[in-house]
């Protein structure tokens, strides 16, 4: 082997070693509590769901098949292992094990008959142990999942019994796979694309149900002691934050995996943003994966913020509200998974300790326990809207559709669904609100998803044309839903014919894309493209829905010219004309650069307009130098700053360390001038993030969409993923180090899937693609840096890094 192969081979190994220091002791942040560690790898490694038996034995699932490497030297299925005091002295002290031979294995939970339920990625059981040897002998399906999908942590999971003696658990988003879920009675329930789903059954398995939807991966389910079912659930990689949620009969919150991972698409929802959906509780920290009732509030555990959270809940109309609080921080080697309550009243969870996917050998348990004895809780009693709710469900009223409260709502939609929802189109039309007219769509289709009953045909066409844009959007997506093609002659009428409201807009376009293709990524893009230019170039069009077309058009789209966008530049819409000259600074070229010129050395422009327009010479900037320092002493502030800033050629004088967070947080206080983040987010002299990100429809999918950053992170967490990128990444946006037969080395993001017939793909750090060859790839293995690139320190001010977080960070209120 050459030498340069053999250097090449070292770095790739040294990319790839995993730097764990000593961890640290993770902090106790409320003075109450203390924290001890009960056990620890060898003796329990990867440690996922966990549960007390009757006994007081601590029963844990240990992993061994999450995405296991070959050279894995583990047992070679899953074990639920069993912590015992043997002695009687009131400590743990032998490991045994209580059943093995599963794969995926997620959730655990033990009954009061002493049963113990167990979920994985393809089935639920039910293990006893009938003999008194501690280790299972009987074992009874409850339910199976026959699909294709074999991913391992997006099946079953998330258990637990509720007051009315029922079993719930959930089934993940599944890749979008078709699948059946078989009850142990054969009753079968078949769905695929729609996202995470609830069900519920008999503690034997019979008469499933399915519950509700519209989730993404719930891990965790717990009910309060008035009744309430609580999850959690993992996110879509761009939208939102992680979500509390409560959990009722029929309920849609609103995400579905058809239309794809990243929950921005104009037909998903995540916080009730559309018609029938309902909202969050509470944001939750990164990665979520288990939920316990405990002293009188709930608790979780956030995996990618390392740290147990608690909320704090509330009434809110017919459901609650919750005040977050963390109560454990760790370090990046600390990240709790589930909980269990023990005979004492002491808290364990188990911590999966590194954040590597595969499993890895390493593991720990914890014990949260109390310093003096807290009094008793109390829980949160229900409200006079919940108790309206819980009987509009069992009798509901036209009258309750036109609650404000989306609970009491959705529960008299429930109630008209259960009841078998049978009303004449004549009768439907003639209901004198779009709320009760919605309200009635949603019972039907909750009727038609539940009871497999026909697609009303005659009432999806009307509502097509209901005066109101709420039936029109639900119309829309039920219509998307299933795949229902003889409708798109009536939706693209529909399109030319009126004026979509601003809300309505995506959602229509979306519909008509997503029939014509079947496919988010494959959309018939000439007819979008022909759409969007046509509502651009209209002068009779609303300057909101312009610009929102302006926003979701490709730049370089052949149906707009730069004659269309310089005009608007001149619009007196301020928004629209500064999305103009956006999309001219996306589209590139010397026309673009004239107009920015003009734009920004005119004094009679707004100054917030000149400054975009000085955006738009950034990428060129040495060519523009004599125009740059005539405006970098300009009268007017704001654009004097941004000439300044498009000016700099050095880098920033003795930048604060990337790792000195503490610091960085001190030097970004005060408030922030969003405008200025705005820029910083565009400019290729400031963070230049819209080469690699989307925001608000504009930008680039190499990362993730920062249209809603704000509510996903806090402030501390998103300066930390910009100063270390590599800190944390997140799995579907891992980099690939690639060792080529040339002896060349790559690092890059894939963005097509490896195919021995063509060539794969790639981005560099750089934003630029490259293309390999297949054949000449020797060595392949995933990056232990991010492709984001680091040194942001060196390129943002202070004063600048606080303006470009004020302007993400904004989203977590406006949008």
């Amino acid at each position: 082997m050459s030498r340069l192969r053999s250097l090449a081979l070292g770095l790739i190994l040294l990319l790839g070693t995993v730097d764990i220091l000593c961890a640290e002791m993770p902090k106790v942040l409320d003075p109450r509590l203390q924290l001890e560690l009960i056990a620890e790898q060898p003796d329990i490694v990867t440690p996922i769901g966990i549960t007390f038996d009757s006994s007081g034995a601590l029963l844990v699932i240990e992993s061994h098949t999450h995405h296991r490497k070959p050279d894995y030297q583990g047992p070679p299925k899953d074990r639920i292992r069993r912590f015992a005091d043997t002695n009687g002295d009131g400590k743990f002290d032998t490991w045994s094990t209580f059943y093995e031979g599963t794969e995926a294995t997620m959730s655990i939970l033990s009954a009061k008959d002493g049963s113990i339920y167990v979920a994985t990625r393809m089935e639920v059981f039910r293990l006893r142990d009938t003999n008194g040897d501690h280790i299972a002998d009987k074992r009874d399906e409850i339910a199976h999942l026959e699909t294709a999908g074999r991913y391992p942590h997006n099946g079953l999971a998330g258990l637990t019994i509720g007051p009315d003696g029922l079993l719930y658990f959930g089934l993940g988003e599944n890749l979008g796979e078709p699948y059946a879920l078989v009850g142990s009675d054969g009753t079968k329930l078949s769905g695929g694309g729609e996202g995470g789903t609830i069900y519920r059954c008999n503690l034997d398995g019979s008469d499933l149900q399915l519950m509700a939807t519209g989730v993404w991966n719930p891990f965790g389910m717990v009910f309060d002691p008035a009744g309430r079912l609580y999850m959690v659930d993992n996110d879509p990689d761009s939208r939102p934050p992680c979500r509390l949620l409560h959990i009722v009969p029929g309920g849609d919150y609103g995400y579905q995996f058809r239309y794809g991972r990243t929950g921005v698409h104009p037909l998903q929802a995540w916080n009730g943003e559309l018609p029938g959906t309902l909202p969050m509780v509470a944001a939750t920290g990164e990665a979520p994966s288990g939920v316990a009732w405990y002293h009188g509030e709930l608790w979780g555990t956030s995996w990618g913020d390392h740290r147990i959270e608690t909320f704090r809940l509330g009434n809110n109309g017919a459901s609650v509200q919750a005040t977050f609080q963390t109560v454990v921080q760790g370090d990046h080697n600390f990240r709790p998974v589930d909980f269990a309550i023990a005979p004492d009243g002491s808290l364990y969870f188990t911590d999966w300790v590194d954040r590597s996917y595969p499993v890895h050998g390493q593991g720990r348990i914890w014990r949260l326990t109390w310093k003096e004895q807290p009094a008793a809780s109390q829980a949160l009693p229900l409200s006079t809207a919940e108790k309206e709710a819980k009987e509009l469900r069992k009798a509901p009223t036209l009258a309750a559709l036109e609650y404000d409260d989306p609970f009491l709502h959705q529960a008299a939609v429930y109630g008209f669904a259960r009841q078998g929802v049978d009303m004449p189109l004549e009768i439907w039309q003639e209901l004198p609100t779009g709320a009760q007219r919605l309200g009635i769509l949603e019972a039907y289709r909750w009727s038609h998803d539940t009871k497999q009953t026909e697609t009303p045909l005659p009432l999806l066409r009307a509502a097509i044309d209901d005066r109101d844009d709420r039936v029109r959007m639900y119309a829309m997506r039920w219509i998307a839903d299933t795949q229902a093609k003889d409708f798109l002659p009536q939706l693209q009428e529909r399109l030319q014919s009126h004026t979509p409201s601003v809300r309505e807009f995506p959602v229509l376009l979306s519909t008509i894309s997503w029939l014509e293709s079947g496919s988010v990524g494959g959309r018939n893009e000439i007819l979008e493209q022909q759409t969007l230019a046509g509502i651009i170039r209209d002068d009779n069009q609303s300057a909101a829905l312009r610009t929102l077309a302006l926003k979701l058009i490709d730049p370089r789209s052949k149906q707009l010219t730069d004659e269309t966008l310089e005009a608007l530049t001149h619009a007196a819409d301020n928004d629209l004309a500064r999305q103009a000259i956006q999309v001219l600074y996306l589209r590139g070229g010397e026309r673009g650069e004239k107009v920015a010129t003009d734009i920004a050395l005119n004094t009679q422009r707004d100054p917030q307009i000149r400054a975009m327009a000085i955006v738009g010479l950034s990428d060129h900037a040495d060519v523009h130098q004599e125009t740059l320092q005539k405006l970098a002493a300009d009268d007017n502030d704001i654009v004097r700053q941004e000439a300044k800033r498009t000016l700099r050629t050095a880098t920033v004088a003795d930048p604060i360390p990337a790792q000195k967070l503490d610091q960085w947080l001190a030097a970004i206080e005060g408030e922030a001038d969003v405008e200025a983040g705005r820029r910083m987010f565009l400019s290729s002299k400031g963070g230049y993030c819209i080469r690699c990100h989307r925001y608000d429809g504009s930008g680039a999918d190499v990362g993730p969409d920062l249209t809603y950053i704000g509510q996903r992170m806090t402030r501390e967490r998103l300066l930390e993923s910009i100063l270390q990128p590599s800190q944390e990444i997140a799995p579907m946006y891992v980099p690939k180090v690639l060792l080529t037969d040339d002896g060349r080395l790559h690092i890059g993001y894939p963005i097509t899937d490896p195919n021995v017939n063509e060539k794969r793909l790639f981005i560099d750090t750089a934003g630029k693609r490259f293309e390999l060859d297949p054949e000449a790839i020797e060595e392949e293995r995933d990056s232990e840096k991010s492709i984001m690139p680091e040194g942001f320190q060196q390129v943002l001010s202070p004063e600048e890094m606080r303006d470009l977080i004020g302007f993400l960070m904004e989203t977590s209120t406006a949008k």
